[in-house]
């Protein structure tokens, strides 16, 4: 062993780059990719820029939004949603549950009688996702828009969600909400991020750049073997490196393949998780985007479940004269798929939505896979990563971010994991 650090951090997310700015002292970050950041970098392909997806700041008023606000020194610009549902040919507002207005008069009667129906029933505790849909927002609103829009998202049924993961994500109108939605096109602030913040310019990496300052980062160094016991790990090359506290943001299944003294328990529990990946084909066009952020696509036909104008964001992100789409394609975590067939599938969609034209040729293209973004709440993962985390936090070994949690969180919610951690880390020190 060559060397030795207090705090070694595994992975440069911005959960892992938030609690090392904060713990200071001797740390080291080890990133396997050439830059920090992980799924927060962006990419630029001639002249336009690209993130990995939708990156957006919805911060709630308190300490984090206020500590990202001053490290961003005047960066960020605030944006007023504006989010849509397109199914049955037509655009409809988001949450599509209030919003009826506009829909064919056939599906929108569905909808609302389902809705007057579910909110006369007596509210039984769900025990899955399909089961709390039907009786919050009946059969209408299920059979439209929210089991064919979660079944491309989470690439399995309803019915083998748990209802763990909504929490403030999926909004629950009154039925006065509902009514004025149907009769009316009503702009509101339903749901967790009727505003969000986004840099001025640089794409999200703009977050990454100030997170990182200050903080000591080894790029392309991957970790390959986590020696629990002995409070050591070996990088790429063959150099050991020990630890006395262990920061890990990678996806909780790396985590435990990496520990080679891991138990056979943790090894199992580790085998039942399930998640989902990203295919993302980005588009630069020629012309003027339409005055929207993001779009979900329900229906079947369509492989995409959503897609967005990013340089409605920050019009840095195309040249003059142009704008730029981003598109998302779930595919079961673990199973190849063919990007040249992703990709025809995906210009294919976009012309059939009308987002392109029949003859229109993009100006760029840039594919991105998102090999972890978002995990699967079934029955089996909560009791799993309960029993990994209780074995490596036991060690020191703390698992923080999205996947290293292993849960469905926002940007907000990994830096303050991160923090948290920091300040975990702080006590230990005293």
């Amino acid at each position: 062993m060559t060397r030795f650090h207090d705090t070694v951090f595994i992975g440069s997310g911005i959960s892992c780059l938030a609690a090392a700015r904060r713990c200071g002292g001797d740390h080291v970050v080890f990133e396997s990719d050439q830059r920090p950041g992980g799924l927060c970098r962006t990419e630029r392909v001639g002249d336009f820029a690209f993130d990995y997806t939708g990156h957006l700041l919805h911060l709630r008023p308190g300490p984090i939004a206020r500590w990202l606000k001053s490290l961003l020194r005047g960066k960020l610009v605030g944006h007023e949603r504006s989010a849509w549902v397109f199914s049955n040919g037509v655009y409809t507002r988001y949450p599509y549950q209030q919003h009826f207005y506009g829909l064919p008069v056939e599906v929108a009667a569905d909808c609302l009688l389902g809705m007057f129906e579910a909110s006369k029933r007596r509210q039984r505790k769900a025990t899955n996702f399909a089961e709390w849909v039907l009786s919050t927002f009946g059969e209408g609103v299920a059979r439209h828009f929210m089991f064919p829009y979660n079944r491309k998202l989470w690439t399995v049924e309803p019915s083998e969600l748990t209802t763990e993961w909504m929490g403030r994500f999926v909004p629950r109108p009154d039925l006065r909400q509902v009514i004025l939605g149907a009769l009316a096109d009503v702009r509101d602030r339903a749901g967790y991020n009727p505003t969000f913040l986004y840099p001025r310019e640089g794409g999200i990496e703009t977050l990454v750049k100030a997170l990182a300052r200050r903080v000591r980062i080894e790029c392309g160094r991957r970790v390959v073997e986590i020696d629990a016991g002995a409070r050591r790990l070996r990088l790429w090359d063959g150099e050991w490196v020990g630890f006395g506290r262990l920061v890990s943001c990678a996806p909780l299944p790396e985590l435990v393949r990496m520990t080679k003294d891991a138990p056979d328990g943790v090894r199992r529990a580790a085998g039942r998780l399930r998640w989902v990946s990203v295919y993302n084909l980005n588009v630069g066009l020629k012309g003027e985007a339409p005055p929207r952020h993001w779009v979900y696509v329900p229906e079947k036909r369509f492989r995409i479940y959503r897609f967005g104008y990013q340089s409605n964001f920050c019009r840095a992100m195309a040249p003059p004269g142009h704008y730029s789409i981003y598109t998302e394609l779930a595919v079961r975590g673990g199973k190849p798929a063919r990007r040249s067939v992703l990709r025809e599938r995906v210009l294919a969609d976009l012309r059939q939505t009308g987002v392109l034209g029949p003859r229109e040729r993009p100006a760029e293209l840039c594919e991105l896979v998102l090999p972890y973004a978002y995990v699967i709440y079934d029955r089996n993962r909560t009791p799993a990563v309960n029993a990994i985390r209780r074995w490596f936090e036991q060690r020191e070994i703390w698992p923080v971010g999205r996947f290293g949690r292993w849960e469905y969180g926002s940007m907000e919610d990994a830096v303050r994991q991160g923090l948290e951690v920091a300040d975990l880390i702080a006590r230990g020190r005293r």
